[in-house]
């Protein structure tokens, strides 16, 4: 054990992973049986408390998630000096010893009882499968997920219910338009920035949240549209991995005279012309005019606006537009979702998603979801 506890001080590669997991390696050291009960009521904790139910697993969720140079070098496919190679090598089989350390090896007959029961085991990673981890997945808090959101200070995952694109019904035509430009992008060929225009509610974020669950090599970062002035820090940022991103920009809408326009075009150009060949862009926006007309006294400029929205179109390669549903195609849809609910369809319920759609402000896909909902909760008779 004394060896066990120089090895454990001896990692420097993963000395954050190394430091969470603390109290284990402590426990080797205790003395008293008060400090041996006290340091397994610590990994236990550490443990569940990450959602793991061994040692190992939590040691890998560590290990996977660590920004090192061993990480960030694998992400970016790059040649892995032999030395740091050898001491990956190294620190992986301390963590495995570790690992394996049982609740049992500290307890007494006397506090066996209720001695701290964690599970061991269950670490089986290794130098070459963490190589090929990191380099389809990135490295640091980028290895954890599909979908995150780019705050300036670091990258946050975002949790909730992963859209489908069959969720959205009736909008094949314009869910292939997207599925072809991003399957191009991630083949390598010649894809385009993309702007999703058109009537609210009609699934224009839901296509684009959707894309991370269909393609697990590609990541969507969501950047908020009011800190446009991060775009080019995240760019750069994402242009050191080799994995495939899409930044994605909800609600794009500028004021009259508002300077973020002319930075979001440059920054555009800057992706197109800097490196970003690992970047697409895709927004969305409710609006026809991109940027919004203020001072409707000032006519002499409308050639100038005109201009100055033509500029941004222009820096969309792609334009998908996103109609809301006539009536018809209104309880095409409704219909469609509650038959994937397993739900049978009774006449009433037009009449109902008829006029809940007109007291939600109109007939769009999420006016369709919610009443769907509302139905299977409270009116819903199932097969």
């Amino acid at each position: 054990m004394d060896e066990l506890y120089l090895r454990y001080l001896a990692i420097s590669v993963y000395k954050r992973a190394a430091e969470n997991i603390k109290p284990l390696a402590v426990l080797l050291r205790a003395q008293t049986t008060e400090e041996k009960i006290s340091l397994a009521a610590e990994v236990f904790d550490l443990v569940f408390d990450a959602g793991s139910s061994t040692t190992g697993g939590y040691i890998q969720t560590l290990i996977e998630r660590d920004d090192n140079a061993f990480s960030r070098a694998a992400a970016k496919g790059e040649r892995i000096n032999p030395a740091l190679k050898k001491q990956v090598e190294s620190e992986l089989v301390t963590f495995r010893q570790l690992a394996m350390l049982r609740s049992e090896q500290f307890a007494t007959d006397e506090t066996a009882q209720f001695f701290p029961k964690f599970g061991s085991g269950g670490l089986s990673v290794t130098y070459d499968k963490l190589t090929e981890f990191y380099g389809k997945n990135g490295s640091g808090e980028l290895s954890g997920g599909n979908t995150f959101a780019f705050t300036g200070d670091g990258f946050k995952a975002v949790t909730g219910d992963a859209a489908r694109l069959s969720d959205l019904v009736n909008y094949d035509e314009e869910k292939a338009e997207i599925v072809r430009n991003t399957e191009n992008f991630l083949k390598g060929l010649p894809a385009f920035h993309t702007l999703l225009y058109g009537d609210r509610g009609t699934g224009k974020s839901t296509t684009v949240r959707a894309l991370a669950s269909e393609y697990a090599e590609l990541k969507i970062i969501e950047l908020d549209a009011r800190r446009l002035d991060l775009l080019p820090t995240l760019t750069a940022r994402l242009s050191d991995f080799k994995q495939k991103f899409i930044v994605f920009i909800d609600d794009l809408v500028f004021d009259e005279n508002d300077g973020r326009a002319e930075a979001f075009k440059a920054a555009l150009d800057g992706s197109l012309a800097g490196g970003g060949k690992n970047t697409l862009i895709y927004c969305t926006s409710n609006r026809r005019h991109l940027i919004k007309e203020t001072d409707k006294s000032a006519l002499k400029n409308r050639g100038d606006e005109t201009q100055a929205e033509l500029a941004l179109f222009d820096r969309f390669g792609l334009v998908v537009t996103y109609i809301a549903p006539d009536k018809d195609g209104f309880l095409d849809i409704f219909k469609s979702l509650l038959r994937a609910r397993g739900i049978k369809w009774r006449e009433e319920y037009a009449s109902i998603a008829e006029l809940a759609a007109l007291k939600k402000g109109g007939r769009t896909p999420r006016a369709a979801k919610q009443i769907a909902d509302l139905i299977e909760a409270t009116y819903a008779e199932l097969r």
